[in-house]
This record gives C-alpha cells, sequence and structure tokens, in this order.
C-alpha cells in the first residue's frame, strides 16, 4: 500500500510542471552535493568549490546520475558524483580499492564516448595522486564526509550535465537492464517486467548510516524465499522501485513536509494538488512549514473551526485523499511505525472529536506532538517514548482510546515538576487528561450526566469526588498565596502528588494549613476572605458531611480519578471569583485565580 501511494505520487509529481524539477528521473538522482571538484582538459585539480547556499546550508540538491543502494565488502561506485574515497582514494582502510573500482566503472561508461568531459574524466583517473594537488585542509574536510560532483574548468560546468555525456550514461544504464536483469511479476503493478535488485537509499536521515537507508531491504537468509536475494523477495519492478524511492526522497527532504519526533520522522502528501489541504496537514503535524499568507491561514483557522464544531467542511475538500507516514532509521533500513490513509471528511470527522476532546478553558495548542512534550522529562522531542507517539497518533486519526501509558506519563510529570516550569504545562496536561478520560469513556459506553461530566470549563456541580479534591486543593493554594504573596514554596511544590494519590493522608492537615491563612485574610482582605470561604464551603458540601473529617476524603485515588483531580485543580485556578450576585467577571481584584500564570504560547 506504502509503496503504491508513493509511485502515483511520483507519476502526479513529474506530469506537474511546477514539480517537475523536484524529483529525479529515470538514471538519475537528486542528491545533496557538498563540493565541486574541478579539473582541466587534461584531468588536473584545479580547485575545490564546497556548495554552500544562503541560509549555511552546507549542500546543494543537484541531479546526478542514479545513486543506486550500495552495501557489502565491495560497494558499488557512483558515476561523476561520489566521495571522495571513490574519485580521490582518500581513505587509509579502503581508498585505493574505491578509487580503482570507480575507475573501472568511469572507462566503461565512457568507452568510445568523444567529449572533451569524457577525455578529462579518464585522464583524471588515470593519474596516480590526484589529492596531491589538494592542500591538507581541503582533504581533511573531504574525508569528513560529503558527496563530490565533478566539473569541468568552472564549478558551474558539471561534467555530467554535457549531453554526450548523458548519452553515455543511458547507453550504459540500457546495456546494464539488457545484461543482467531479473525478470518477473511485479507486486504493486501487477505487470512483469524488470525486477529491482536494489531498493534506492535515502540520504540525511537522522541516526541512519551515512551512505542512506532503504525501505525495502533483505540482507539475511532468514528473510529470504524461493532462492531470492535482496530486493527481489519483494518483487518489486525496477520502474516501480525507482518511483517509490524518488517521491520518497523528495518528502523526506522537504522541510515542509516533514516534522521529527525523537527519532520518527513524520511526512504526509495528497493525492491530488490540495495547497489548503497540504497547509492544513502541516498545521496539525507541527512542521517546520515557513509562514502562509493571510488568506491560508484565515482557512486553516476556519476549518479548525468546523471540525471543532462538528459542521461541513467549507475550505477544505472533503474528497481529496491524504497519507501520513511515520518512519524511524534502524541502520541501513527505514522501520515503518505508522501509515494512516484517508480522506478529509474522514479526517475531519475524527479530528474534530479530537479538537473537541482536549478542549479546555486558556489551551490553544492542537498538535499532538506539542501535546506529548508534556510526557518529556525537560519537553524534549528526544525524550517522548516512541511507541507512545505512534499509539497516540494512531489514535487521534482512527478515533481510538488513547494509550493507559500516556495519562500515566502526565501524572508522572505532575508528581516530578509539578507543573510550574512554563505557565501552559498545566493547561495542556489538563487537556491531556481529559482526552484520556472523554475517549476511555466513549469506548467503554459509559453515558455521563451534567453532574459528573467534566469538560472544558470548571463544574460546580460535578459529583465526581476526585475532580471536587482538585479543585478544593486550588482553593487552598490560592489562600495561601492570597496569604504569603510570592512564595518559593506552596503547596502544590510540597505535597500535589500525594494529595492526588492519598487525599485521607494530605487532606487534614491541608485542612488545618487552609484554616490559618483563610483567618489571616479575614484581616487583610476580609472580602476575599468571604469569597474563598464561600468557594470552599461550596466544595467541601459536594463531599459530604461527617462528624470526622477523616471520613471525607478516601484513602487512595485510582488512574482515572488521579486524571480528574489534576482537571479540576487546573480549572479552579481560573475560576473568577465573584460577590455572590455580582454579573462581571472582575468584581474583585482576584478576579482571574492563578495569579502567577502567564499566556498560552
Amino acid at each position: 500500500m506504502i509503496l503504491t501511494e508513493l509511485t502515483i505520487l511520483y507519476d502526479r509529481l513529474a506530469a506537474d510542471p511546477d514539480h517537475a524539477d523536484d524529483i529525479a528521473h529515470p538514471g538519475w538522482s537528486l542528491d545533496k552535493v557538498a563540493w565541486a571538484l574541478v579539473i582541466d582538459e587534461g584531468g588536473e585539480v584545479l580547485q575545490l568549490v564546497p556548495l554552500v547556499v544562503d541560509g549555511g546550508q552546507k549542500y546543494q540538491l543537484l541531479r546526478v546520475p542514479e545513486h543506486v543502494g550500495r552495501s557489502g565488502k565491495y560497494p558499488t561506485p557512483y558515476f561523476l558524483c561520489d566521495k571522495a574515497s571513490y574519485l580521490l582514494g582518500l581513505d587509509k582502510k579502503n581508498g585505493e580499492g574505491n578509487r580503482e573500482r570507480s575507475r573501472v566503472l568511469h572507462e566503461r561508461v565512457l568507452e568510445g564516448c568523444d567529449d572533451a568531459g569524457a577525455h578529462a574524466v579518464l585522464a583524471f583517473f588515470s593519474r596516480p595522486n590526484p589529492a596531491a594537488d589538494l592542500s591538507e585542509a581541503e582533504r581533511e574536510a573531504l574525508q569528513s564526509g560529503g558527496m563530490v560532483v565533478l566539473c569541468l574548468q568552472r564549478p558551474s560546468r558539471r561534467v555530467c550535465e554535457r549531453p554526450a555525456i548523458r548519452q553515455a550514461w543511458e547507453r550504459y544504464r540500457q546495456q546494464e537492464v539488457d545484461e543482467g536483469q531479473v525478470s518477473g511479476w511485479c507486486s504493486v503493478t501487477g505487470r512483469k517486467g524488470p525486477l529491482a535488485r536494489l531498493f534506492p537509499q535515502v540520504t540525511g536521515i537522522p541516526g541512519a548510516q551515512s551512505s542512506g537507508a532503504s525501505l525495502v531491504s533483505f540482507n539475511f537468509d532468514a528473510s529470504e524465499s524461493y532462492g531470492k536475494s535482496q530486493a527481489y523477495n519483494a518483487s518489486l519492478s525496477s520502474d516501480v522501485a525507482f518511483k517509490a524511492g524518488s517521491a520518497l526522497k523528495y518528502l523526506l527532504g522537504n522541510r515542509e513536509r516533514r516534522t521529527r519526533v525523537g527519532d520518527i520522522i513524520v511526512t504526509f502528501w495528497t493525492d491530488a494538488p490540495a495547497p489548503i489541504e497540504d497547509a492544513f496537514l502541516a498545521q496539525i503535524l507541527g512542521t517546520t512549514r515557513s509562514a502562509e499568507d493571510k488568506d491560508t491561514r484565515d482557512a486553516l483557522d476556519l476549518a479548525l473551526s468546523e471540525m471543532r464544531r462538528g459542521i461541513p467542511l467549507t475550505t477544505l475538500d472533503p474528497k481529496v485523499g491524504y497519507c501520513i507516514l511515520g518512519v524511524a532509521p534502524n541502520a541501513a533500513r527505514l522501520a515503518v511505525k505508522f501509515f494512516e490513509r484517508g480522506t478529509f471528511g474522514q479526517l475531519a470527522e475524527r479530528y474534530g472529536q479530537y479538537l473537541r476532546d482536549i478542549e479546555m478553558t486558556r489551551v490553544k495548542s492542537v498538535s499532538m506532538r506539542q501535546l506529548l512534550l508534556q510526557t518529556a522529562p525537560l519537553g524534549k522531542d528526544d525524550n517522548i517514548p516512541k511507541t507512545l507517539f505512534t499509539q497516540c497518533f494512531s489514535a487521534m486519526l482512527d478515533g481510538d482510546e488513547f494509550p493507559r501509558a500516556l495519562d500515566q506519563l502526565v501524572v508522572a510529570r505532575m508528581r516530578a515538576d509539578h507543573a510550574t516550569h512554563n505557565s501552559w504545562d498545566l493547561g495542556q496536561r489538563a487537556a491531556i487528561l481529559k482526552a484520556c478520560l472523554v475517549r476511555r469513556h466513549r469506548k467503554r459506553g459509559v453515558v455521563l450526566g451534567e453532574t459528573e461530566e467534566i469538560g472544558m470549563d470548571v463544574n460546580k456541580g460535578c459529583t465526581n469526588e476526585a475532580y471536587a479534591l482538585g479543585r478544593l486543593f486550588a482553593v487552598m493554594e490560592r489562600a495561601q498565596r492570597a496569604d504569603l504573596g510570592d512564595t518559593n514554596t506552596t503547596i502544590r511544590d510540597r505535597y500535589l502528588g500525594a494529595a492526588s494519590a492519598t487525599p485521607a493522608r494530605v487532606f487534614p492537615p491541608l485542612m488545618r494549613n487552609y484554616e490559618a491563612h483563610h483567618g489571616a485574610l479575614r484581616k487583610k482582605k476580609p472580602g476575599l476572605a468571604c469569597l474563598l470561604d464561600r468557594e470552599f464551603g461550596e466544595i467541601m458540601a459536594s463531599l459530604g458531611t461527617g462528624e470526622n473529617p477523616n471520613e471525607l476524603f478516601p484513602k487512595v485515588l485510582d488512574q482515572d480519578d488521579q486524571n480528574a483531580f489534576f482537571i479540576g485543580f487546573y480549572q479552579e485556578l481560573w475560576v473568577p471569583l465573584k460577590a455572590a450576585g455580582s454579573s462581571g467577571d472582575n468584581s474583585t481584584d482576584e478576579s482571574v485565580s492563578e495569579t502567577d500564570a502567564t499566556k498560552e504560547d
């Protein structure tokens, strides 16, 4: 399925004049080239020029003769564009053998080619040590890596672009096909034709081998069958392998079409030219796409609003299909972590449900990647568990229940740092916990009444005991902050984790602490003390009555109850304190309750 979709994408891009130059053509590759090695007609090295582009990027994407995958004890050299080990022999271990194999290849390709470029290249390979023409600093720079392209007289005159050289390369390729190609039935097209021995390798993947990684690879006996070796086991035609490999290189090489979470790289595409739909996928995946124009941003905002409300789309075409692919490096291979295919009509339904599930007051983040950073120590992409990302991402797009590990990790982060590092942490974590609860109830067929439902805003009539305890803890912290002002340590820092897990052990002493702060507030801020006392009393009434305060609090809270606790804690922090009968949100100086919070990111 993945190879089929990639092949279709290649055919569409090749037929589109606006993208025809963005992808490779048969027999050619678009590769990152770091150096131009300029030679004269006699094969002597004139200069080495680094191919740096504006912005500091240390390579250029150039069309060069095809770079197939290479492996084994004697790797295949490339024609006219290769590493310094093959063109100059700059490799203490394998340089001599690599350059000799490269010489043989160039002599075979250029045999009978009467062209100044061909003569210069053959003369270059006939020289015993052309690297001696370079300085020691240049040789060291070449050994650090990067592809080198041969040029004649000037860096802009690449030998591979000369018409006679191109013809020689095409003749050689056709001869190779006629002599050594294995024929068979293609598993993608269903047609018989030449089969691919190796699938094209994708370079520049963090964590993969520098020579590249392949999406289709067989290199040990257990994966082979019927006497076939390498990619012949996949039964892919050479045409399909080239198209799928070229399309994958295009996607993973485009910064606006990929994002990285840990070692997982996520890329996407649509089944038709669809700029707005592409921009929407880029937004929800959190790519580094450059800012769109105002009309596009307005269209995306409207699409999000329509999905959140569950109404028909007006800015996105529901019939346009999309594909989302997640891969991770595994030595010389690319491991597929997930693959999602659907239409924007389906996406609107499922993503809209996701938006409603995570909806939380004062929380603006809608990207799953952004929210999952709340599970990672120090908020770093590399610290997000890779299995968690794939499961959560698939659940978001399929409408399934989020894994238990998600809310467990969020609660663990709450206990570790109390959501005090950034102003947006607590709200985003509350949004995740709410989504976990809502989806769990939905999948289990649990229908909650108005007094049980946990929504985006505080529900003062909610009878969920854990939710009420979270609200109670927030009132206690507000009283402490109002009494003491800025302080290094609050009850959130000392007791939040324990209060969410074992309320009966923690809340009784916190009650006494609250009474002390409340008594001080009666003298300093009697109006605020009255409002806090009323809020406190309403929450205590929802917990029940009894002569023994210890009986009001449960001994332990399970995972779902801890989720509800933290949601109630966050939502209560943002409840404006108002006098009875007041209609305005700013009836007191404490109308915004979380005094130390700042705006959402």
